[in-house]
């Protein structure tokens, strides 16, 4: 009988014990009592002592699409001290649990680009767990908070029309750049590259988005605009672009060549007296999707011909603002690093200096198919 009582206790102090370890549901949190941040956006603001304006678009939560086939967000708005500060303050706006685990986009105004705050920004974005490193990481101009705000027409219910720019299910422009938080950070500290962001811009009725420029940055220096044509050709030399245009407007000949198969390398060589020349490879295969003039097939030589001039001139212009600027968006510095002992490496200081005299050399090699299909 007394061995059957302490079987009895045994067992319910087991039981207890094992109570006591789990950790049981009391963070838990229905779903209706949160909503979701889509995107943020981070601009400066008119007050002083309180720098950082932080807007939130969330999600308006409906139960069907039905009911609600067009897209609602609310927006919250705050300036702070710190950004901490700002979302602190927003989070009393709301009688839900602000989630930023769905958030996808961080638009970062191109006042506060200018202001040097990148450091700070950063430093907030990396330390909070419920930030994705994933998101996309963008610049607005005018604002941020204008970014955020507008809704195109062409916008559905509970997917911001933003968002297509980036994921490359929608369009897949060659002008875009898509830059994400976690490759972001790892290229500004990183020496021997600079990282590159889009930039979000709105048209001047207001109805939509245009992005097709981007923008350099470097720890010390201003942040650099690179046009279309310089986006086009940076993502031709970084991204595998299946389709791009080339305008070519020489000799009396006006005409467009679609260029669908790209192909670029480049090699970073240094010579004893440490000058670096940086080798450029190119290889284009097309045809002529449009022309002013009337096209011959037997001519398809000089149209490449064509093609390779116009190629390496556009080229050789976007390196020379990039060599003069300082700027190192393509990331020689680090081909040249992974291809050189680390005891013969030159100093980043030294590196720096000796890439603003480089030598480029750029080949072309174009191929034009046909002239197009006109019956």
């Amino acid at each position: 009988m007394l061995k059957k009582r302490n079987k009895i206790k045994q067992f319910f102090l087991l039981i207890i014990l094992i109570l006591s370890v789990l950790s049981g549901c009391g963070e838990f949190k229905d779903i209706d009592k949160d909503v979701f941040v889509s995107m943020i956006g981070i601009d400066l603001s008119d007050d002083p002592e309180k720098p950082y304006k932080v807007t939130l678009k969330l999600y308006v939560p409906t139960s069907s699409f039905k009911q609600s086939p067009k897209p609602e967000y609310t927006y919250l708005t705050q300036n702070g001290k710190t950004l901490t500060e700002a979302i602190r303050i927003l989070e009393t706006h709301s009688d839900k649990e602000v989630d930023f685990g769905h958030s996808k986009l961080i638009v970062i105004g191109e006042e506060l680009l200018n202001a040097n705050k990148s450091k700070e920004i950063m430093d907030f974005l990396l330390r909070r767990p419920d930030i994705q490193m994933i998101s996309w990481l963008a610049i607005g101009r005018p604002s941020a908070e204008e970014i955020v705000k507008l809704v195109p027409q062409s916008e559905t219910a509970a997917y911001p029309a933003l968002f297509n720019y980036f994921d490359h299910n929608g369009t897949d422009s060659p002008y875009i750049v898509t830059t994400y938080l976690f490759d972001f950070r790892r290229k500004m500290l990183e020496s021997g590259i600079d990282p590159i962001l889009p930039l979000i811009e709105i048209n001047k009725e207001e109805e939509h988005f245009e992005v097709n420029k981007s923008i350099v940055l470097d720890h010390d220096k201003k942040p650099h605009e690179l046009s279309s044509l310089d986006t086009l050709i940076f993502n031709m030399l970084t991204r595998n672009l299946d389709v791009t245009d080339l305008v070519i407007d020489e000799d009396n000949q006006h005409f467009i060549a679609k260029i669908d198969n790209i192909n670029s390398t480049y090699k970073v060589k240094v010579d004893a007296q440490q000058q670096i020349k940086l080798n450029i490879d190119i290889e284009l295969f097309g045809y002529i999707s449009e022309s002013k003039n009337t096209m011959s097939n037997q001519q398809l030589p000089q149209y490449s011909e064509m093609v390779e001039a116009e190629t390496k001139e556009k080229f050789s212009d976007f390196f020379t603002k990039m060599l003069n600027a300082g700027y190192d968006p393509i990331g020689f510095g680090v081909a040249y690093k992974s291809n050189t002992l680390h005891n013969k490496r030159m100093s980043p200081s030294e590196w720096d200096e000796a890439y603003k005299n480089s030598k480029v050399n750029i080949k072309v090699m174009a191929g034009i198919k046909s002239t197009g299909s006109i019956q």
